[in-house]
């Protein structure tokens, strides 16, 4: 895949719109397959294309931005930085970049016309870039320093891997008074460079750079030529300014078309995973329906009589409670069953301190003495270990005259 890559002069498309466009197309390892200058309507064709701005065009800044949604911080970034704007803030695109350790997030303005001049005069030649980079943050920083590209009448300074600014006059004897007022600045920040990398457009003779370095206080040193697009330096920490309303509608799509099998498989699982329950509801309702079908059978089969089951499991309970009662057999519930059953359970001094028993309706109630209330869940899981359905109810009393209150409502027969 080729790349097209577009210088875009200060004075284009307003003032000299039919003014040659410097351009480079580059392979898919970066390598040149191919410079030039040609009009807009003669530029070649690639299947990608993004421009370079003119690093006067962009102005470069940072600020402390809000949490939110991107889409609702993209109409106030703007506002954001009001104060070093010179337009309306109605009047310029910022785009964003990363944010830095400190909280700040590095921003590029441009002129909101101007871009959308700019890029309609590419679609309008059939060219529809996918980017735009400004030119301050495209030549590589030193390690230990600036880098400035100069003319010879003007240029630009890259301070920080987001940070640089543009920059007019300068002489072979003296640098540009906006790159002094910016060492200054450092100097007073205790940000001083090491050193200033000083890059010349083609054609540019070199200035004395012994006078630069001693004006500035800052070693300045010669590099290579600048020459973005005939042998450009990869964009690192460059800040697309196609964001928002500028971003192109294949960025777009394309973003759609990457979500679009993700969401297809979520939806599919979301999907089966309905399915699934809904099939494991239906077959236990089934099993439920079958289960209470058979009770009703086998309740009507034992007692023919009974005109309405509404409870097959509970109406089996009384009617053989009832038949037991008919015979003279006592069921487990009943009280000399349960309160055998019960004291087996208790030790000897529990049965020997019993305070009160209560029995009505299948249920004993018992008051026993217990030291504290360790005690009396001891004795309701001696009760439970016998098989007495039994709970506590309460402890009353301070120890060690405490007494708990115990009720078994069933057991073993």
């Amino acid at each position: 895949m080729s790349l097209l890559r577009i210088h875009i002069p200060p004075s284009w498309p307003d003032t000299e719109p039919d003014a040659p466009l410097p351009w480079c197309r580059l392979g898919a390892r970066g390598e040149s397959l191919g410079a030039g200058l040609a009009s807009l309507a003669e530029l070649p064709l690639s299947e990608a294309c993004e421009l370079v701005l003119p690093a006067d065009a962009v102005l470069l800044t940072r600020a402390s931005l809000p949490r939110g949604s991107k889409q609702k911080l993209r109409q106030l970034l703007a506002y954001a930085i009001e104060d070093r704007l010179v337009a309306e803030p109605d009047a310029v695109h910022v785009a964003a970049g990363p944010a830095s350790g400190a909280g700040q997030t590095a921003l590029a303005v441009v002129d909101k016309a101007w871009l959308a001049r700019l890029l309609a005069c590419f679609n309008g030649a059939g060219l529809r870039p996918r980017s735009a980079w400004p030119e301050t943050l495209l030549p590589a920083l030193p390690a230990d320093g600036w880098v400035m590209v100069w003319d010879g009448h003007g240029g630009f300074l890259r301070s920080g891997e987001h940070a640089g600014m543009s920059l007019d006059g300068g002489s072979s004897t003296e640098p540009p008074a906006a790159l002094a007022l910016r060492v200054a600045e450092a100097r007073a920040a205790a940000a001083l460079p090491h050193r200033l990398l000083l890059r010349l457009r083609e054609g540019t003779p070199p200035p004395d750079v012994e006078a630069w370095s001693r004006a500035l206080g800052v070693a300045v040193e010669l590099g290579t030529e600048w020459a973005p697009l005939r042998h450009p330096d990869l964009i690192r920490g460059g800040i697309d300014l196609l964001q928002g309303a500028f971003a192109p509608a294949s960025v777009v799509r394309g973003g759609w078309s990457g979500l679009r099998l993700p969401l297809i498989l979520a939806g599919l699982i979301a999907l089966l995973q309905i399915g699934a329950t809904a099939t494991e509801w239906w077959l236990l309702s089934r099993e439920k329906q079958t289960l209470q079908a058979a009770m009703e059978q086998r309740f009507r089969e034992a007692f023919p009589d009974a005109r309405v089951v509404v409870d097959a499991p509970l109406q089996m309970q009384r009617k053989l409670a009832e038949l037991r009662s008919a015979t003279g057999q006592m069921s487990p519930t009943d009280f000399l069953p349960l309160l055998a059953q019960t004291a087996a359970a208790l030790d000897a001094g529990s049965r020997g301190g019993l305070r009160a028993i209560h029995y009505e309706s299948g249920q004993l109630r018992l008051d026993v003495p217990v030291a504290d209330q360790a005690a009396a869940e001891q004795l309701l899981q001696r009760l439970t270990d016998a098989g007495l359905s039994s709970r506590l109810q309460g402890v009353s009393g301070a120890a060690p005259q405490s007494v708990a209150h115990i009720a078994v409502t069933g057991g073993r027969p």
